[in-house]
């Protein structure tokens, strides 16, 4: 019996416990993460942040940067391209963001037996955001 009580999944809304320090005084935090699906791309997804490399994030990872509050045009880059792949986004002091980046390899049918990465980046409420990390990494 202590083995199953074990292997339990936390309860609905619990508390996610996270090891990064504070968001330091007069900065924001973006979140990148994606979740594991290995039926999608084990590729990196790399991401361009108002124009230029900010980081790279794999299938099933998270990570962050502090930055200055300000506007952020946040694109993953894909081999293809789709509406709705990019987000812009004004953040504040103190404020925490959360990016979710999806992969969708059957997006591009040109090619019968070839598959290319098209990556979305999605903004995710906090709450949500935690419990999919949280969920996907048994904490950061």
């Amino acid at each position: 019996m202590l083995t199953a009580a074990s292997c339990a999944e936390p309860p609905a809304g619990a508390q996610v416990a996270f090891t990064a320090p504070p968001v330091p005084a007069g900065q924001a935090r973006i979140w990148f993460y994606r979740n594991w699906l290995p039926s999608e791309s084990l590729n990196l997804a790399n991401i361009d942040v108002n124009g230029s490399y900010y980081g790279s994030v794999a299938n099933g990872s998270v990570f962050y940067r502090d930055v200055p509050p300000g506007h952020y045009h946040i694109a993953p880059v894909s081999y293809n391209r789709d509406f709705n792949q990019d987000r812009d986004v004004d953040i504040a002091p103190g404020q925490q963001l959360y990016v979710k980046i999806l992969s969708s390899q059957s997006w591009d049918g040109a090619c019968r037996n070839c598959v290319r990465d098209t990556f979305y980046a999605w903004l995710i409420p906090q709450e949500v955001a935690q419990a999919e990390i949280a969920r996907g990494h048994s904490g950061i």
